[in-house]
């Protein structure tokens, strides 16, 4: 599996970048990848809720945060500089074509790298994401195409999330968000942070499919 850092980068640049890495993996030109990036402020909205999650439009039109429409799963979220976001780009038909399967794989690495930065995470039964103190510290939004995985998933280390508090996230009222940050009072090495991750995504992603998988 290869890694591609990208630091920070545009949503919509980064989203053309991943478009391309996706046609790559469909006709078999590359190897299963993995993108990790920091974005600009953004608004991103998914096909279960659009902008009438967002409760105070008028915030992110003040701070010229754009809103933009994305083809994934999930609701409303926010992007910005200190916050992880992976996005896996892997092709399910070697594997096993299971969505569900897929999901909760991506949660379970997240929760596991988490535990290894020290953060009492957990996993809710029935709610999506992973979750530090009955709060969101990351959010699940995963598309696919020809059984190949893309979107994915984000984690609040060092950003700001008050404007989490601007919008339901993920679609929902009674979400309160927080971060890395927040809970531990201090700021973490982002080059750290991507270390950890990258090395437990492809530790947990050959333990759960290592009868077909080739890393």
């Amino acid at each position: 599996m290869e890694i591609l850092d990208l630091g920070i980068k545009e949503y919509t640049d980064t989203l053309e970048i991943q478009k391309e890495i996706l046609q790559k993996r469909i006709s078999g030109k590359i190897r299963d990848t993995l993108i990790i990036v920091e974005h600009l402020p953004v608004v991103t909205t998914g096909r279960l809720k659009g902008v009438e999650s967002i409760i105070d439009p008028g915030y992110f039109k003040e701070k010229n945060i754009p809103v933009i429409a994305a083809n994934r799963g999930g609701g409303v979220t926010y992007h910005c500089p200190g916050q992880l976001v992976l996005y896996p780009v892997i092709d399910l038909s070697y594997l096993e074509k299971n969505i569900s399967s897929f999901i909760d794989f991506l949660e379970k690495t997240i929760a596991n790298s988490l535990k290894l930065l020290d953060l009492p995470v957990e996993r809710i039964n029935g709610k999506r994401g992973v979750w530090l103190d009955r709060k969101k510290i990351a959010f699940t939004g995963i598309a696919f195409k020809k059984w190949v995985s893309y979107h994915g998933v984000s984690i609040n280390i060092n950003n700001d999330i008050f404007p989490f508090s601007k919008m339901y996230p993920c679609g929902v009222k009674d979400i309160e968000a927080i971060s890395m940050k927040e809970y531990t009072g201090c700021e973490k090495n982002m080059f750290e942070v991507k270390e950890v991750f990258a090395r437990q995504f492809r530790l947990d992603l050959n333990k759960r499919y290592r009868k077909t998988l080739l890393v």
